[in-house]
């Protein structure tokens, strides 16, 4: 626990810089992210012998994306569609005849770079910065909500076969604790005119993206329970790996992006 509250001090004001500069050093960060993010989730998966990614095809396209994303934004879709190509040239190529192996390299481009890659897209909001740091928000109160909850009246479990410690109380605790810090962000927006969205937009927001996070953190205890891996990393002590302390970033993120959008398009 010690080491986890160090490691959240030290790393918390750090995010809060590199989304307030933006720019290259936040799209230095999502790549560096992104990269360490790939070659942990192909190391987890590689431990079934039967599966044998690339790490040097899968960061490499990774990069590619984050790219496209950054600077492309419109070609996104084929740039998805050659990662599809290229994976599965490379797989023909190696006669290996596995197209599992295929599909979880794919997978891992998807669920890495793909869901990621859309913080750079908050670029094109007015104010973009103050909607990332509402994705750490939203899914950072959910953490640790669920956790204060769920430690201390969890009773019912969750999601036993995924992961046993995560109890539904937890997760209501979680979810109602985003609203609240998420209402309470929304509010010093609207005050200081930072962002100009309607209190519904946070209550809304905050309660989909909290319960997708939930889903995100399960995804990942559901790959490192079928590899049996119990964490992807150890780069950030007392939370694990990049993907480790990521999970509900990946799935949020998006969302977030996507329900700011159409708010903004429908008034």
């Amino acid at each position: 626990m010690f080491k986890r509250v160090i490691t959240a001090l030290l790393g918390i004001p750090l995010i809060i810089y590199i989304i307030h500069i933006g720019g290259l050093l936040l799209f230095s960060a999502l790549l560096a992210i992104c990269s360490i993010g790939l070659l942990e989730y192909c190391k987890s998966v590689n431990t079934d012998e039967n599966i044998n990614i690339s790490y040097y095809l899968e960061i490499a396209l990774g990069i590619m994306l984050l790219f496209i994303f950054n600077f492309y934004e419109s070609l996104i879709v084929a740039g998805l569609f050659l990662c599809f190509i290229v994976i599965f040239i490379y797989e023909i190529i190696k006669g290996k005849a596995n197209v599992l192996q295929g599909i979880y390299a794919l997978f891992g481009i998807i669920y890495v770079p793909f869901l990621l890659g859309h913080i750079s897209l908050f670029r094109n909001f007015e104010n973009g910065s103050f909607l990332i740091l509402l994705v750490f928000i939203i899914c950072f109160s959910t953490d640790t909500f669920a956790y204060i909850i769920g430690i201390n009246f969890g009773k019912h479990k969750l999601c036993p076969l995924i992961s046993p410690k995560k109890s539904i109380e937890g997760a209501i605790g979680g979810i109602v604790g985003s609203l609240i810090i998420t209402s309470i962000y929304g509010y010093l927006m609207n005050k200081y005119n930072l962002l100009e969205f309607q209190p519904i937009y946070y209550i809304v927001l905050s309660f989909w993206a909290s319960i997708l996070s939930q889903f995100g953190d399960l995804t990942a205890s559901l790959i490192k329970r079928n590899f049996n891996v119990k964490d992807f990393g150890n780069i950030l002590p007392g939370h694990g790996g990049v993907l480790d302390r990521f999970d509900s970033i990946i799935f949020a993120t998006p969302l977030v992006y996507y329900f700011t959008l159409y708010y903004i398009i429908l008034g």
